[in-house]
């Protein structure tokens, strides 16, 4: 059985795509198979639709106003309206893979360039979110029904909170988030769904700083529809019980929940350490499940973050061979993936 059929009643089941994914007749078979949701691993990002050549050759041209491309993007695109598979927007504010010139003066690259004021980076993001948005939404009408709209705002080490090193926060100061709510919901389509996304959104500290300092006040202005628990899991670091309780608490502030990037790091390829990765996706696909039926969450989507092992982003990111995912590293199901067929029976 498929992942998405077997989930069709509760929740879509996504993947994220890469651009080599768009290149293989094999790895788009097996999106059409099993998957009612696709993200962009890192096509859709704001380095990808940012012209960095006409900006810094035009600085003042495109002070206000930044010069933006459509190529990378295209790919994902074209596949999702061809395939009729949704497409989660990944992402439109993020302090990584924004290049650092778009927050200077004159789009400068010298390393002290000055940054751009307050008002140049507010005027700076509302026509990049504008740009993006009436893009997609003009040449591609109704592919992408939801968005990461900002992505990873929150240090979580030493209970920091904002993250002040970053260039929306050094340009602009901490309410640049709620700014870029109110500029995405200006130009969303409607019924495009608009998320916050983080990592490790099971982390005390973290999560009642979102709830409070991000979730609550995007609600009262409605601007926000769901949250996005990233979910990178450490299979020998697991803590299940408290991402339950993280999950009910976004719950009960009435917004969508949305699992967009899981995985469950696993150095261990051995029959027992892929049999206990398989029993970590069974459990939370499990807590996932009863939170729906119960009323505790209302997840709507859970995207697996890679096709296969052997495409894992872990692998580079843990210095090791990271064997995380649902298949193998030619598309082979392996535990992980019946324990998860299984948990929804």
């Amino acid at each position: 059985m498929s992942l998405k059929k077997a989930y069709e009643q509760f929740f879509s089941m996504g993947t994220s795509v890469s651009w080599s994914n768009m290149m293989s007749e094999e790895a788009k078979a097996e999106l059409k198979k099993h998957y009612s949701s696709i993200t962009a691993e890192n096509g859709m990002k704001p380095m990808f639709f940012l012209d960095e050549k006409e900006n810094l050759a035009n600085p003042e041209k495109y002070h206000e106003c930044p010069a933006l491309h459509f190529e990378s993007p295209r790919i994902y695109l074209d596949f999702a309206k061809e395939s009729g598979i949704p497409l989660r927007g990944h992402v439109l504010v993020w302090h990584s893979q924004t290049p650092m010139w778009f927050f200077k003066e004159k789009y400068s690259k010298e390393e002290d360039a000055p940054w751009a004021s307050r008002e140049i980076m507010l005027t700076r993001m509302e026509n990049y979110i504008k740009g993006v948005l009436e893009f997609v939404q003009t040449e591609y009408p109704g592919v992408v029904y939801a968005w990461d709209v900002v992505n990873e705002a929150v240090e979580e080490r030493g209970q920091q909170g904002w993250r002040q090193w970053s260039g929306w926060y050094q340009s602009i100061g901490e309410d640049f988030l709620i700014h870029a709510y109110r500029f995405a919901r200006k130009y969303a389509a409607p019924g495009v769904k608009l998320f916050y996304n983080d990592y490790n959104t099971f982390d005390t500290f973290k999560k009642d700083f979102i709830v409070e300092n991000i979730l609550k006040p995007l609600i009262a202005e409605g601007l926000v529809d769901g949250m996005g628990m990233q979910s990178h899991l450490v299979l020998n670091d697991l803590d299940l019980d408290g991402y339950k309780q993280a999950l009910y608490k976004y719950g009960g502030l009435g917004l969508e929940i949305q699992v967009t990037e899981l995985d469950i790091h696993n150095n261990d390829p051995s029959e027992d350490g892929l049999n206990k990765l398989a029993e970590a996706y069974s459990e939370l696909f499990h807590i996932l499940l009863d939170a729906k039926k119960n009323g505790k969450a209302n997840v709507t989507n859970v995207t697996i973050w890679g096709m296969k092992d052997d495409e894992s982003w872990l692998t580079d990111f843990r210095k090791e061979t990271s064997y995380s995912l649902l298949f193998g590293n030619n598309y082979e199901p392996k535990a992980a993936y019946q324990a998860v067929i299984d948990a929804v029976k």
